[in-house]
């Protein structure tokens, strides 16, 4: 018998390295819904991204998006959603408008990005980066109220230098209004104090009965932390940060090389 009955996994880093599935990956995961092990997708990405994903592999999952600020099930109805408070965002983009830097912002079905001159562009940058799965992407010029997107569940903002990338974050966890975390070396994702992948993964695992020693969690990022302090059982790919690593109860090979997949195939040969 399967040792766990939900699997929690990070997609980019730890599922995917190119925006894409392996089908061996696919298979995995399908050979365990099968079994009736439940697997839900923890990520910082959007909606519209994690839903093109999914479908193009025709795999229905439960979805904790955005850093676990929304829940989408299976049937891909969104059925909660964190914002950050609206003043609070009005004073983060205000204080990130005077670096330059790219920001975007998403609420439960947009991203939009903060385009002006002489700014870095985030839609360019994300366009880049997820070509195969653009969600819907609007921008914004001013910070005013009037300007900005009615709901904020998290802001982005993309920065290569990393002495610059640490001080604003530095800067930013000084902040009672939001949490602050990161999902890769060039970026900082900002949500709700209240959000977190763990969380929206315990709120998760009591809605569906689940005990946390049921649970598998897989991670690489900064992000994933709190999903490897909140269950026990916890896998990081061999690509993961260091906080992962050391936080891990377990570890796998690396993303590129379907680290995920090869771990749950040695759990299932083992159950037999």
């Amino acid at each position: 018998m399967f040792p766990f009955r939900l699997i929690a996994c990070d997609i980019d880093g730890t599922l995917s390295m190119d925006n894409t599935l392996s089908l061996r990956s696919v298979h995995t995961l399908q050979k365990l819904q099968q079994q009736g092990v439940s697997i839900v997708l923890c990520s910082g990405r959007s909606y519209p991204d994690v839903l093109s994903l999914r479908n193009q592999h025709l795999l229905a999952l439960d979805m904790l998006l955005l850093n676990g600020a929304m829940q989408v099930n299976a049937k891909g109805q969104i059925l909660h959603a964190t914002a950050i408070k609206k003043q609070s965002a009005k004073m983060i983009l205000q204080m990130l408008q005077k670096e330059p830097i790219a920001i975007g912002c998403y609420d439960e079905t947009h991203i939009y990005s903060l385009e002006e001159e002489d700014r870095p562009s985030f839609q360019k940058h994300y366009l880049q980066s997820f070509t195969d799965t653009t969600p819907v992407m609007s921008c914004f010029k001013t910070i005013a109220e009037t300007d900005l997107p009615k709901t904020i569940l998290k802001i982005e903002l993309l920065e290569k230098d990393e002495e610059k990338r640490q001080r604003l974050q530095t800067r930013l966890s000084t902040l009672q209004e939001v949490k602050v975390t990161t999902s890769g070396w060039d970026n900082l994702e900002i949500t709700s104090p209240l959000v977190s992948k763990g969380t929206a993964l315990q709120t998760y695992v009591a809605q569906h009965g689940f005990t946390k020693e049921e649970v598998l969690v897989f991670g690489d990022s900064e992000n994933d932390l709190s999903m490897f302090s909140c269950f026990p059982n916890s896998v990081a790919v061999a690509n993961a940060c260091t906080q992962i690593k050391n936080a891990a109860r377990y570890h796998c090979k690396e993303a590129k090389e379907d680290g995920v997949a090869q771990f749950l195939e040695m759990l299932i040969k083992h159950a037999v």
